[in-house]
């Protein structure tokens, strides 16, 4: 009992000195790219081993190439990292971290499709691989076909999806840049203008976005 308490404080003492040293001094994006690093880092397949550690290697070369931007896809990437007790148990605590920080990422940040936003269509998937690490969703504008870094701002968005067979919701974050914005909130603002200009207010639909502040950066 004694043992596992002054465990449990010694663990908690090395994750306080941990982050002083290495993560408080860093913004939001340079903590991602060294977390992502770190995950890459401890859990990437290693070249070594032979021809099987080669053979490792190029599987999964192979397996990164081939991600491309579907809903199967991401909803797959999502379930990639589902590490094994041992595996957690044997793993230093800065590897443990970098995990858990790798794997909430899947499912905290969404990528939109805006395309229909004037039919007040807005299509939504999970994040891949690559969009992960790249920081697409989370440091770059999440809607499709988007590269703006600027003025980002956080959205709560009710993401409807399908896992293992049953169907779930789950309230999900967006970030967007201004113009993403505009187009994400394009019903209401119309509903807006209509009723302040004096034409009345169209009928039916409502955005499923709660806007949280533009930031510079969540994480």
């Amino acid at each position: 009992m004694f043992g596992a308490k002054r465990s449990a404080a010694f663990n908690s003492a090395a994750r306080a000195d941990y982050y002083r040293g290495h993560l408080s001094g860093l913004t939001a994006h340079e903590r991602h790219v060294k977390l992502v690093a770190d995950y890459q880092a401890f859990y990437a397949p290693r070249g070594g081993g032979g021809a099987g550690g080669a053979a490792a290697e190029e599987k999964h070369t192979r397996h990164a190439a081939k991600l491309v931007e579907t809903d199967l896809s991401a909803l797959q990437a999502g379930h990639r990292f589902i590490r094994s007790e041992d595996d957690d148990r044997e793993a230093s605590w800065e590897a443990r971290l970098a995990a858990r920080y790798y794997q909430r990422l899947f499912k905290e940040y969404c990528i939109a499709d805006l395309s229909r936003y004037k039919d007040s269509k807005l299509g939504l998937r999970w994040r891949t691989e690559r969009e992960v690490v790249a920081g697409k969703g989370q440091f770059v504008c999440g809607t499709k076909g988007c590269d703006e870094t600027a003025g980002l701002c956080s959205y709560e968005v009710n993401f409807a999806y399908s896992e293992a067979g049953e169907r779930k919701q789950a309230l999900v974050k967006l970030r967007v840049c201004p113009m993403c914005a505009y187009k994400l909130n394009y019903k209401r603002e119309k509903e807006f203008r209509m009723a302040t200009s004096g034409g009345g207010s169209e009928g039916g639909g409502r955005s499923g976005a709660s806007k949280r502040g533009a930031t510079s950066g969540d994480g």
